[in-house]
């Protein structure tokens, strides 16, 4: 049984994602770990080229960085980059603000063992455990509100599987998705923990500004940012009500995936100084600035959507002619 390992990553050290430790919480299960360089504009490709130098069983493969279409394709795109390159009988995927805990590797291996000869299954799936505003806060599992509790994140690499979307899920040549429901994805007992909102919140709000550039038209985002200087559907609900989070003793370091270890060492805040971090706004005027948000954002979405059906309908045209 051949495993490999496979991620994107663009602007690492910019946007703060733990990639190399991401990576180093992955090798012990993999034979080699794909990893697609997006054109950055930071030091990510020397840190990859650093951790190479450390470990053979990485390969890089260059790729740019054209963002054609929002909605976050563009994730998908490049996970489907390092998909064509791996050569294992599962590709194991975690982006790179996840990682895998050393004590749930032989259970993974078990799993997959178990299924090799079973081309039915198709994926199998990861339980979450989501931090935020720090290393020591992570989200209750009975809270489903904003945030997924179960993802696939490893696939049979047999040419029949592929990424969608924003790279959050997987789906066969069919079209149909890779999970539970669909009876071809198995569940493997085991943790994903997700560090993409471990940071502290001052700067997960940076990100976050950033992100959505990915995502909403620059029309959308200046909107947004006119309505209220936070997301109004998250961030009150992350920085000001704290009931949903389980709480993380600081001397409890093995908690972490041994790679994360160090990086939770150096946590220097406290979530609870962040509860007033960025008030709600309020009132008759706030209500109507999010109406117009709203709305116009609705009205760019439908406008691009149509765009993309007469493009598609022309170009069809042209084809049949």
């Amino acid at each position: 049984m051949k495993i490999s390992g496979f991620t994107f990553i663009r602007n690492g050290i910019l946007m703060g994602y733990p990639f190399r430790e991401s990576i180093k919480s992955a090798l012990p299960l993999v034979d080699e770990f794909v990893v697609v360089a997006c054109e950055s504009s930071d030091g990510t490709r020397n840190g990859l080229e650093s951790l190479r130098a450390e470990n053979p069983k990485i390969k890089i493969i260059d790729s740019d960085w054209n963002v054609t279409k929002k909605s976050g394709a563009v994730l998908s795109e490049k996970t489907n980059v390092a998909i064509k390159n791996i050569t294992g009988d599962y590709g194991l995927y975690v982006q790179c603000d996840e990682g895998i805990h050393e004590k749930d590797y032989e259970k993974i291996l078990k799993v997959l063992e178990e299924n090799l000869g079973d081309a039915n299954v198709k994926g199998f799936v990861f339980d979450y455990i989501h931090f935020f505003g720090g290393y020591f806060s992570y989200a209750k599992k009975s809270e489903k509100r904003f945030f997924y509790d179960k993802e696939v994140r490893i696939i049979r690499n047999d040419g029949t599987v592929f990424s969608w979307g924003d790279a959050m899920g997987f789906k066969d040549i069919n079209g149909t998705k890779i999970n539970l429901e669909n009876k071809n994805a198995v569940l493997l007992n085991a943790d994903m923990f997700h560090y993409g909102r471990a940071k502290n919140p001052a700067d997960m709000y940076k990100k976050d500004r950033e992100m959505e550039k990915l995502y909403n038209f620059k029309i959308v985002n200046r909107l947004k940012n006119w309505v209220s200087n936070y997301d109004p559907r998250i961030d009150k609900y992350i920085y000001s009500d704290f009931d949903w989070l389980e709480r993380v003793e600081r001397n409890s370091l093995e908690f972490h995936p041994l790679p994360f270890r160090e990086l939770a060492a150096k946590q220097d805040w406290d979530i609870d100084g962040f509860k007033t971090f960025k008030k709600e706004k309020k009132g008759v005027r706030q209500f109507f600035k999010m109406i117009i948000y709203r709305g116009v954002k609705d009205a760019v979405n439908e406008t691009s959507n149509a765009l993309k059906k007469l493009r598609t309908f022309f170009r069809a045209g042209k084809l049949i002619k």
